[in-house]
């Protein structure tokens, strides 16, 4: 893409939200603003640093985030570009209620949301298979509503560095136990702690950083499955499947045509 502005796709229903699919050009910047209306936005490829509530997220390839409207953020596109789709709530009234229930901004990494959010990228790319928006809508906020992200709770500075190394070694399956003796706290100390900065347990952030690394290889590259698998953590091609299947709703080599457009 040549234009040096995020190139749009959108379909509405009944004016009650709007589905679009956005592309942004490599190394896009967008200094701090707002939206008037909350939006739900899942990217399919690339990378997305983005800055609110004096904090910074890195996304990429099934992360989520759930924006309320008036949110102050700022955002860097990385070198790559960026894929995504977002429902724009456009009466909240109807669809929420009181928007606050869907409580703050906040990222989700290859959790809640990816499902129903996939499946309006089919529907809007107009493929039969695709689910009623309505009901993918409806499923979408239940599911974000119920999940936890990082709750700005204080939490101790081995609590980051515990994440950190998490993010780094996550294809090597790094045990509570180990990393807590690398640390020096108790593993009952390190899983409590870690579940109330991030909103779930220490294995499940595990799996979905995994998760998260082979999407990215799936919608960046041609490589074979098999070697994505393997540089990732995975036992095996069919393992990798499985988890992408159960995530997504997809399989891997769907997920990649999705992320590429088709």
């Amino acid at each position: 893409m040549t234009s040096s502005f995020p190139a749009v796709r959108a379909a509405d229903s009944a004016e009650a939200f709007r589905v679009q699919e956005i592309h942004y050009p490599p190394d896009y910047r967008q200094a701090p603003h707002a939206h008037d209306t909350t939006g739900i936005t899942l990217v399919l490829g690339g990378e997305i640093r983005e800055t609110a509530s004096r904090r910074e997220e890195e996304a990429s390839s099934l992360s989520v985030v759930v924006k309320p409207a008036g949110t102050v953020h700022a955002d860097r596109v990385g070198p790559r570009g960026a894929w995504t789709v977002r429902v724009e709530i456009l009466d909240e009234k109807a669809l929420l209620g009181d928007a606050r229930d869907l409580g703050p901004w906040r990222w989700l990494h290859a959790g809640p949301g990816v499902r129903p959010l996939l499946g309006l990228r089919r529907a809007l790319a107009g493929d039969p298979a695709g689910p009623d928006p309505e009901e993918a809508v409806a499923e979408l906020l239940g599911e974000v509503t119920d999940a936890d992200g990082p709750n700005g709770h204080t939490s101790p500075g081995w609590v980051r560095r515990a994440r950190e190394a998490i993010e780094d070694r996550a294809g090597e399956g790094i045990r509570v136990r180990d990393l807590a003796a690398e640390l020096e706290v108790h593993p009952v100390s390190l899983t409590r702690a870690f579940r109330r900065a991030y909103g779930v347990p220490v294995s499940v952030y595990r799996r979905r950083v995994r998760l998260r690394r082979a999407a990215a290889r799936i919608s960046a590259t041609a490589q074979r499955l098999s070697r994505i698998a393997h540089a990732t953590g995975y036992a095996d091609h069919a393992h990798m499947s499985r988890e992408v299947r159960e995530s997504t709703g997809l399989t891997p080599t769907r997920l990649r045509e999705l992320s590429r457009g088709a």
